[in-house]
């Protein structure tokens, strides 16, 4: 790669969701409006829940079961994603540290496995929670997150947050990141 600085990619409009039946990682980040940016090899995905403000999926953008079957271009690549997210991340909300978590558990769930099984089989896509941690409460848009685990394993939790503050989120990590508006 040298001395060229990498590029992150994210769309001016967001159209809305359309998922892929077989696996909802497999979406073009252009089908995904919380795509906060995307490389070559790798999209990254505000999470659903903002249980830790600034939670995000990194997902492949092609189909691969699991860490072992990337490319060394997919690795290459991942390391330059979260060379650049892991900083942004932190700078964005003040968090005072990243976990980063590769699960593929979800996948091989009797009800509800997600990414849902193909064939009748678990269908596994390789993506990463990224969940900035935060030793004491942060205000953004009007509301406050907190972190009452830190320091220890994250606890999930559903919270929901409106539109406009997703936005917000994206748009300040895209800066941060100094994303390229296509």
């Amino acid at each position: 790669m040298g001395d060229a600085k990498p590029i992150f990619r994210a769309l001016a409009v967001a159209p809305a969701a359309v998922l892929n039946p077989e696996c909802i990682s497999c979406t073009p980040p252009q089908h995904d409006p919380d795509t906060v940016f995307f490389t070559d090899g790798w999209k990254v995905v505000l999470h659903p829940s903002q249980c830790g403000l600034g939670n995000v999926l990194l997902a492949t953008r092609r189909h691969v079961p699991r860490m072992a079957d990337l490319t060394p271009a997919e690795w290459q690549d991942f390391q330059t994603v979260i060379t650049a997210l892991e900083p942004a991340l932190e700078h964005a909300f003040g968090a005072a540290l990243i976990n980063m978590a590769y699960q593929r558990n979800w996948a091989y769930r009797e009800a509800e496995p997600d990414p849902p099984f193909k064939d009748g089989q678990p269908n596994p896509h390789v993506h990463w929670h990224i969940t900035p941690r935060y030793a004491q409460p942060v205000h953004f848009g009007g509301m406050v997150f907190d972190d009452p685990t830190f320091g220890e394993p994250f606890e999930w939790r559903k919270v929901t947050v409106p539109a406009e503050v997703r936005s917000a989120i994206i748009e300040r990590l895209r800066v941060k990141i100094g994303v390229v508006l296509e």
